[in-house]
């Protein structure tokens, strides 16, 4: 996947009607500038785009993040463990929330269901391509281009999870092949998998691309710089079809106009984010790390 491609999707997730001014964070180490004007909320504090070695026949991919600590619902955070992939050029995301919304096929009020899990997959807005878990919720919409959604409400906190999507069930629609991917998540410490969800994908025989990123976003109504929640989110562990990945690299992109409250660091074979602590004086915006 080329970055100009990539750069196109981004712009309709950055797509956002608030605006900020930032506060100063006289508690961090090194204080952020208290005049300095940031872009229009959300904020990615830090972009990772994984790089699989090549593309790949699709049955399941997984990702493992961890918490350091419990980030209150109040403040809207979200770890996107799919920030971006793409199965047969279909665009997909999904991860973690401290604040997801939803509402289901017979009430389509938009309601708060506070932390949850999600998956959403661009360029459809039917409804019939929509499986949510019993007790979930979903999306169509178009205010960040064309998608639809799973959501699920959990109460996740510090601890691990591995987050999964996973070849299920196929559908002919029309003469033409379909396939319904599931997201799952699973918690290491309570032991428990929890289905988010399902979502229709054109195709059969589907191909992961090998550029897959995620990210760590702050979101929703404008709040003071300082408010940017303080703890580590440990990237680790990717597996495509249930393997360890031969051939992994990963670049960290810090974006421009946005709080620089976020490092990465190589741990292993995933990436160490540190979020909340000012970084001063940033002189790259861009590092890869060789994760072989």
């Amino acid at each position: 996947m080329s970055f100009a491609r990539s750069a196109f999707t981004w712009v309709l997730l950055f797509l956002s009607t608030a605006a900020c001014l930032p506060a100063s964070a006289a508690d961090k180490p090194a204080a952020a500038p208290a005049d300095k004007q940031y872009r229009r909320m959300p904020w990615h504090l830090i972009d990772v785009w994984w790089d699989l070695g090549k593309n790949q026949e699709f049955e399941n991919y997984s990702i493992d993040v961890e918490f350091s600590d419990d980030v209150s619902s109040d403040v809207n955070l979200y770890v996107a463990l799919v920030g971006l992939g793409h199965l047969s050029g279909t665009a997909f995301y999904g991860g973690i929330q401290t604040q997801c919304d939803g509402y289901t096929a017979q009430e389509r009020r938009l309601r708060k269901l506070g932390p949850g899990l999600l998956m959403s997959m661009w360029g459809q807005r039917s409804l019939d391509a929509i499986r949510p878990s019993d007790g979930g919720y979903l999306q169509s919409s178009g205010h960040e281009g064309d998608f639809v959604s799973v959501r699920r409400p959990y109460q996740w906190g510090k601890g691990k999870y591995t987050y999964r999507v996973v070849r299920m069930d196929r559908e002919e629609v029309q003469g033409k092949p379909f396939t319904w991917i599931g997201a799952f998540c699973y918690s290491h410490a309570k032991n428990e998998n929890i289905f988010v969800g399902a979502l229709r994908f054109p195709g059969e025989k589907l191909t992961l691309d090998r550029k897959i990123a995620s990210f760590v976003e702050v979101y929703g109504q404008p709040r003071p710089v300082n408010d940017i929640p303080r703890l580590t989110v440990t990237f680790d562990n990717l597996r495509v079809n249930g393997m360890p990945v031969e051939k992994l690299s990963a670049t960290a992109i810090y974006p421009k106009d946005v709080p620089d409250f976020a490092q990465a660091e190589a741990k292993g074979r995933g990436l160490k984010v540190t979020v909340g602590t000012f970084v001063e004086n940033r002189s790259r915006r861009q590092e890869k790390y060789d994760l072989k």
